[in-house]
């Protein structure tokens, strides 16, 4: 299964949602809870106080009547009035506490109103930054997930184009060492061609020096015919025929030079 973060943060928004409800209902219930205690403490303490001003109503006429009979006026019109003043006196006593109660419950309402409206607000507030909070999470994952895919492709991108390097270099190698192994064979063969006109130079210089050699000897000997036939004269001769001899052999050999480094 794929990784989603929008899941996650769909999940960690629910949980924010989940804990700022119990949050706000928590302090929600607890002061209703504690205004309905004041409430009922304040309805046994006003039914207390109304108790009281019953009784004493009540020990107050007794009182009247009391002194009333102990002078000898039970009957007369002064107990009917005092009846009636303790009457008014009860009702007004029993109004000011029943005016009591009434705005100490009518307080005890207004804050119980006032806890539900800031459930009300404060969960309202609460969804609210929660949702900011998750699309600023969600804007920011995007951009993050963006990031790594711009990240992916650049590194797929330069895997690429190392390969196609790599790829570029190998053939280049392998271009280079058939070259190479041609050129060496070429190289071989000229070698080859080399050693054979050497060769063939030095054969010529051989045959050079073996004719140079002949020719010696033919002077020699026409030197020594030269001086049996005709004495100092024909020694004379003889010596100067093998100088020019010597001279011809000196170019030949000349002219061979010149041919073996025109061959080079």
């Amino acid at each position: 299964m794929a990784y989603s973060y929008e899941n996650e943060l769909n999940a960690l928004k629910e949980a924010q949602r989940k804990s700022a409800v119990a949050d706000l209902e928590n302090t929600r219930n607890q002061t209703l809870s504690n205004l309905q205690a004041e409430q009922q403490k304040n309805l046994a303490n006003y039914n207390t106080q109304r108790n009281t001003a019953n009784v004493q109503n009540q020990l107050n006429s007794k009182n009247f009547q009391e002194y009333l009979a102990s002078t000898g006026r039970a009957n007369s019109g002064l107990a009917s009035q005092a009846k009636l003043q303790n009457d008014n006196n009860l009702q007004t006593s029993l109004n000011s506490i029943n005016s009591a109660q009434n705005a100490s419950n009518a307080d005890i309402y207004r804050r119980q109103t006032d806890a539900n409206n800031a459930y009300n607000t404060g969960l309202a507030s609460a969804n609210a930054n929660i949702e900011a909070n998750y699309i600023q999470n969600l804007l920011d994952q995007r951009a993050k997930a963006a990031q790594l895919e711009q990240q992916e492709r650049e590194f797929n991108e330069s895997v690429r184009q190392f390969n196609e390097q790599m790829a570029y270099n190998y053939a280049n190698l392998r271009g280079g060492s058939s070259g190479s192994s041609r050129g060496g064979g070429s190289r071989r063969s000229s070698g080859k061609s080399g050693k054979s006109g050497s060769s063939g130079d030095e054969i010529n210089w051989a045959d050079t020096s073996a004719n140079t050699k002949t020719t010696d000897k033919k002077n020699k000997t026409s030197a020594s015919g030269g001086s049996g036939a005709f004495g100092s004269g024909g020694s004379m001769g003889s010596r100067s025929s093998s100088t020019t001899n010597k001279k011809k052999d000196t170019k030949k050999n000349s002219f061979n030079l010149l041919n073996f480094l025109n061959i080079l």
